[in-house]
């Protein structure tokens, strides 16, 4: 039994291809020049269209959408163009969106003009330099604290394993050297990457108070941070020890295993940053940063918190959001079951629309288990192709996925799928001499298995009622055969899962048909065509 529909590319719904931050940063009132994000899609001719906080994006001379490319531009943005964004890719069978994206201000703040603030410190002792009222940057990917000294902002301080600087920005000396005062003012600056943009402020002087005896400090924590990563991301996490000589730092995993360097940590800052790469549930935990001085080792303890936005339970049973062909009168069902990450909060029920649209109540046609994670559609008539999403969502950010259901019509019949150039059900072709045929047969649904098989038929002797010979039932030219088949000589080929452009040649074999096994198969394309 075979359901075959002809349906091409432009007969499908969209289906966005393109990939979209969660965020982009852009400056305020500033002349854009390549400031632009890509909707693309695929199947037939497609309309887009960008909403911003659920409101259609007009062209105007600050910002511009091509309806034909799905191309958002921003020219110059002004503080009503950021907000929530969506793309939108419409053809006759539906609508494509993709995930919501914020669009921030990219922005440098600046320090307030204040006198010098004096320091004092004491020598072979730990000394802090604050980065006072230090102004907002974002985003903070963009952002780095240099510390700078003397006149002007081209000399930075050096940083060793003696000087560092936290993750508020604060300057260290682990332990003070006199050299740390030359007369020179020390200065907090921050850079913005996007924006090349340099601020100072913060600016201080140091008294340093001689010690009369070289100490032996043992390593005291001064700074430590915790640190958070989201799923196959990167975490990072801090610790600082002070001490005379210099403490020694050494990072021990929660499973206790001392971490060197490899693929997945990279231990920065003179040994006081670790990055944990490619964040996994289990990288979660506890980790040892110890400060190992010449008597004394001080351990501290700082905290990764791999999380995610919600995601679809790679675990379940229930195919996950799959593309669906379904016969009128049938049932299509699509499951979104939403979890997050053990100790995350627990994602909101699935919300469900079909083309942009929340679908409406209505248990007659549309069925929603009791946790909203499966929805079930009672399937009518065309009209209900579309793409259907669902979106959930935790405190870490959104699900959004969708898949697109096509309404087919089902006729129950076994089927030879033969023809020239564009064949139907039970064209036939019929191949002579030399020449060679060509099949094709492609399909678009992931989900839906094509089960090919190919069958070279035996010649049918004496059409024309002359034994030897075979007659072309189009042009009524006899040929005669090279040489008799015998149906012991049947030749059958393997069947084959996917199966596009096949060619194939044999002089001795006269006609030849493809037959297909599989008792739900959508074609996007059949053809076959003379070689």
């Amino acid at each position: 039994m075979l359901d075959i529909v002809s349906v091409s590319k432009d007969q499908l719904p969209p289906k966005i291809a393109s990939t979209f931050n969660s965020e982009y940063y852009f400056p305020m009132l500033s002349i854009l020049t390549d400031a632009k994000i890509e909707c693309n899609a695929k199947n037939g001719k497609i309309e887009y269209e960008w909403k911003k906080d659920g409101v259609i994006v007009q062209n105007s001379k600050y910002v511009s959408v091509d309806k034909d490319t799905g191309t958002l531009k921003f020219n110059q943005m002004q503080g009503s163009d950021y907000g929530t964004y969506q793309c939108f890719a419409k053809n006759d069978f539906g609508t494509s969106l993709s995930e919501p994206f914020d669009v921030k201000v990219s922005a440098m703040g600046a320090f307030p003009s204040k006198e010098p603030e004096e320091i004092q410190c004491k020598e072979f002792e730990h000394c802090k330099i604050p980065c006072r009222d230090k102004p907002e940057c974002s985003p903070e990917s963009e952002c780095r604290v240099e510390w700078k000294i003397g006149e002007g902002t081209k000399t930075n301080v050096e940083l060793s394993k003696r000087v560092g600087v936290d993750g508020n920005g604060d300057l260290h000396f682990i332990w003070t050297n006199n050299t740390d005062w030359t007369g020179l003012n020390y200065k907090c600056g921050v850079w913005q990457e996007q924006l090349k943009m340099l601020v100072v402020g913060s600016i201080t002087t140091l008294r340093i108070f001689n010690a009369s005896l070289d100490p032996n400090l043992d390593p005291i924590v001064v700074y430590r941070s915790h640190g958070k990563a989201q799923y196959r991301g990167e975490g990072v996490l801090k610790c600082m020890f002070s001490g005379y000589a210099t403490p020694d730092i050494e990072w021990v995993s929660p499973d206790n295993a001392v971490i060197k360097n490899s693929a997945k940590y990279v231990i920065s800052d003179y040994d006081r940053g670790l990055t944990i790469k490619d964040a996994m549930p289990d990288d979660e935990g506890l980790y040892a940063c110890r400060g190992k001085g010449i008597n004394k080792t001080n351990t501290q303890h700082v905290f990764l918190n791999v999380t995610s936005a919600p995601m679809l339970d790679s675990d379940s049973k229930n195919p996950q959001m799959n593309d669906l062909l379904v016969s009128v009168g049938k049932n299509a069902t699509f499951y979104c079951q939403a979890v997050s990450l053990p100790g995350e909060e627990v994602p909101s029920p699935p919300k469900w629309m079909k083309n942009g649209v929340a679908l409406p109540i209505d248990e007659d046609k549309y069925i929603l288990s009791p946790d909203h994670n499966t929805l079930t559609i009672n399937v009518q008539k065309d009209s209900d192709t579309g793409v259907y999403q669902c979106m959930s969502e935790n405190s870490e950010g959104v699900l959004f996925k969708e898949a697109f259901l096509k309404v087919i019509q089902y006729r129950p019949e076994t089927t030879s799928i033969v023809g020239d150039n564009n064949p139907s059900t039970g064209d036939f072709f019929h191949s002579y001499d030399t020449e060679r045929l060509k099949f094709t047969m492609e399909s678009d649904i992931v989900s839906t298995r094509i089960d090919l098989k190919l069958y070279i038929n035996p010649p049918v002797l004496g059409l024309s009622g002359i034994p030897g010979f075979r007659e072309n039932p189009a042009t009524g030219r006899r040929i005669p055969h090279k040489k008799p088949i015998l149906p012991e000589n049947r030749q059958k080929s393997d069947a084959i899962t996917s199966c596009s452009g096949i060619p194939y040649t044999t002089p001795d074999i006269k006609s030849r048909s493809l037959t297909t096994t599989s008792s739900k198969l959508y074609v996007k394309n059949i053809n076959a065509s003379k070689k």
